[in-house]
C-alpha cells in the first residue's frame, strides 16, 4: 500500500482527530491517486465543521470538480467556516464550474445564491464576473448588494485588464437595464457599487447620470454618491460633481442628503467648492448645516471664512453660530472676512461674538485694518455709543500699544472739551486697566474722580472714595502726588485740603505737606482755618 493511500485510509478512521489529521496532509502534499476525492468528499458528509472546512481546502488544493456535488449543498450550510471554505473549493475548480453555477442559480434559495454568487466572485475572470453581473438582474435588492459586496476583494486583486473588462461588463449590464422598462433598483444599484470598487474616475460621468437622475430610486441614487468616494479618491471632483453633490445635499431625503454630505467630506475638493456649499451651511436641518460647518472648518481657505463668517454674522440661531466659531476660531484664513464683519456690523451682541473668534489671530489683522478698528472703536467711545468694547478688545490684541496711545489722545482731547470730563473719566478708566497705562494716565484718571468727588470726611465716605484709593496707588509707585495737586489748576483749596485730610488720618507725610499748602495760600479763608486746625490736632496727638 502506498503512503497516499495510507493517508486516504485515516479518512475512513473511526477518530475525528485522525480524519482531521488525513485531510490536512493530503491537502498539504497536493496527493494525487486512487481515492483521494472520493474519501476526502466522502467526510464532507460528517456533519463536523472542522473536519469539513480541513477537507474542502484539502480539495481545494488536490482537485475539486469530481467532488463538485457533495460540495454545493454545504453553500448553504450556518457554518461560516464551512460555507467560505466551499465557495474557494468551488472557485478552485476554474471557468469550468461557471456552467454550472450558472444553472444552479435558477433554483437556488437566496441563502445559496448568495454562496454562489461569493463562489463567482472568488473565482474571478471574465466568465464569471459576467455569470455574476448577469444575475444580479434576477436577485432580490438584498441579495444583489451581497453580490457586490463579495466583488469588492476580487477588484482589488485584480490587474488593468481584468479591471478593464469588468467595468465593460457592469456598463453593458447597466445598459441593458436601463432599455428594459421596470428593471431592479436593487440590480441597478448593487452594479453601481461595483462601478465605485473598480475605483476608475472614468466611471465619473456616468456615476454623475445614476446622481442627477430624480426618476432613480433614491437606493441607486445614494449607490452613485457613494461609488464616487472610490472612483473619484485620487482626484478632485469636477463642478459638476460638485453641484451633483450639493444638490443631493438638500434634498428632501434625509438619507441621501447624508449620504451626499459624507461623501464631500472624504473627497479633495476645491477652494471654490466652499462657495457652493453656502446654502447648505444654513439649511434648517441643523444636523446637515452643522455636518457642512465642520467640513469647511476642516477645509481651510478664504473662501470657507467667508461662508462661515456669513453664518456667524447673520444667524440668529446660537447653534449655527457656535458650530461656525468653532470651525473658523485660530484660523488665519479667517482673519480678513472676521475683521471686515467686525468693522461693518452694528449689532453688538453679533460684534461680541466675532470678537471672541477673532482675538486669537488678532495680530494677524493687516495694519490698515487695525487702525479702521480702533478708529471705530474710539469714535464710538468718543460719541457714547455702544458696540465699541468688542472693537477695542480686539484692536488691543492686534496692538496693544497703538490702542493705549488713541485712548491717551481721546481721553486728553475729551478733558479739554466742554462738558465732557464724564467721558474722559470712563476712557482713562479703561486706559488705567490696561499694562500699557502710565502713572501721568493714572494721576490723570484720580484727578477726574478727585473733581466729581463729594469731598465727604467722614471716614465711611472716604473708604469709598475711587480718588483716594487711586491717589494711595500713585504714592506706593512712587509718584508725587503732592507736587502734581500743587500744579493742577483745576483743583481748589478744598480739593487739597480733602485730600490732605485723607492722608493726614493715615499719617502719611502727603496729609502735612497738602494742608500746609492750603494754610500758606488760604489766607484768612475757612478751608485754610480748617487746614491749620486738623494740623493742630496731628501735632497734639504725637
Amino acid at each position: 500500500m502506498s503512503e497516499v493511500a495510507k493517508i486516504v485510509q485515516l479518512l475512513k478512521s473511526e477518530a475525528i482527530e485522525k480524519q482531521i489529521a488525513g485531510a490536512i496532509v493530503l491537502g498539504e502534499l497536493r496527493a494525487k491517486g486512487p481515492g483521494v476525492v472520493e474519501g476526502l468528499a466522502e467526510v464532507l458528509g460528517s456533519g463536523v465543521p472542522l473536519l469539513q472546512v480541513h477537507a474542502l481546502d484539502a480539495l481545494a488544493r488536490v482537485g475539486a470538480k469530481k467532488a463538485l456535488p457533495a460540495i454545493f449543498p454545504l453553500l448553504s450550510t450556518s457554518a461560516d467556516d464551512v460555507r467560505r471554505a466551499a465557495t474557494r473549493a468551488i472557485a478552485s475548480v476554474g471557468d469550468d464550474v461557471v456552467p454550472i453555477i450558472k444553472q444552479k442559480m435558477t433554483t437556488a434559495t437566496p441563502d445559496e445564491r448568495r454562496a454562489l454568487d461569493a463562489a463567482l466572485a472568488e473565482l474571478g475572470g471574465k466568465d464569471a464576473f459576467s455569470a455574476l453581473i448577469k444575475g444580479l438582474a434576477s436577485s432580490d435588492p438584498e441579495d444583489a448588494k451581497a453580490a457586490a459586496l463579495a466583488v469588492r476583494n476580487q477588484v482589488k486583486g485584480a490587474d488593468g485588464h481584468k479591471r478593464r473588462s469588468y467595468l465593460a461588463e457592469t456598463e453593458k449590464f447597466l445598459d441593458a437595464q436601463k432599455k428594459k422598462k421596470g428593471g431592479s433598483p436593487g440590480a441597478i444599484a448593487a452594479a453601481i457599487k461595483i462601478l465605485g470598487y473598480l475605483e476608475d474616475e472614468k466611471t465619473a460621468p456616468l456615476l454623475l447620470a445614476y446622481a442627477n437622475d430624480e426618476k432613480q430610486d433614491p437606493s441607486v441614487r445614494q449607490e452613485a454618491i457613494i461609488a464616487f468616494r472610490f472612483a473619484l479618491q485620487g482626484d478632485k471632483p469636477s463642478a459638476k460633481v460638485i453641484d451633483a453633490l450639493v444638490k443631493a445635499a438638500e434634498s428632501s431625503d434625509r438619507t441621501l442628503a447624508q449620504t451626499a454630505l459624507h461623501t464631500l467630506g472624504s473627497l479633495k475638493v476645491s477652494e471654490d467648492t466652499a462657495k457652493r456649499l453656502d446654502k447648505v451651511a444654513l439649511h434648517p436641518d441643523f444636523e446637515r448645516a452643522r455636518f457642512v460647518l465642520d467640513l469647511l472648518g476642516r477645509m481651510g481657505g478664504h473662501e470657507a471664512a467667508r461662508v462661515l463668517t456669513k453664518v456667524l454674522v447673520t444667524t440668529s440661531d446660537r447653534r449655527y453660530a457656535e458650530a461656525a466659531a468653532a470651525g473658523i476660531t485660530g484660523k488665519e484664513d479667517a482673519v480678513p472676512a472676521l475683521a471686515k464683519a467686525l468693522l461693518e456690523t452694528t449689532n453688538p451682541d453679533r460684534a461680541w461674538v466675532i470678537r471672541n473668534v477673532l482675538r486669537p489671530t488678532a495680530k494677524k489683522i493687516s495694519s490698515a485694518v487695525r487702525k479702521q478698528i480702533l478708529e471705530a472703536a474710539l469714535d464710538r467711545l468718543a460719541d457714547g455709543e455702544r458696540g465699541w468694547e468688542a472693537l477695542l478688545d480686539v484692536a488691543r490684541d492686534a496692538d496693544p500699544d497703538s490702542v493705549a496711545e488713541g485712548l491717551r489722545a481721546l481721553a486728553q482731547k475729551l478733558r479739554r472739551g466742554a462738558n465732557k470730563e464724564e467721558r474722559a473719566r470712563s476712557v482713562y478708566q479703561i486706559l488705567c486697566k490696561s499694562d500699557r497705562a502710565t502713572d501721568e494716565d493714572r494721576y490723570a484718571y484720580a484727578a477726574l474722580e478727585l473733581a466729581r468727588s463729594n469731598r465727604d470726611t467722614r471716614p465711611a465716605s472716604r473708604a469709598g472714595d475711587e480718588s483716594l484709593r487711586l491717589l494711595g496707588l500713585l504714592l506706593r509707585s512712587g509718584f508725587d502726588v503732592a507736587r502734581a495737586l500743587k500744579k493742577d489748576r483745576g483743583f481748589e483749596l478744598e480739593h487739597l485740603y480733602y485730600v490732605g485730610f485723607h492722608f493726614s488720618e493715615l499719617d502719611h507725610p502727603l496729609g502735612e505737606e497738602l494742608l500746609e499748602e492750603v494754610v500758606k495760600k488760604g489766607g484768612r479763608a475757612k478751608v485754610a482755618k480748617m487746614a491749620k486746625n486738623k494740623l493742630a490736632l496731628s501735632d497734639a496727638s504725637l
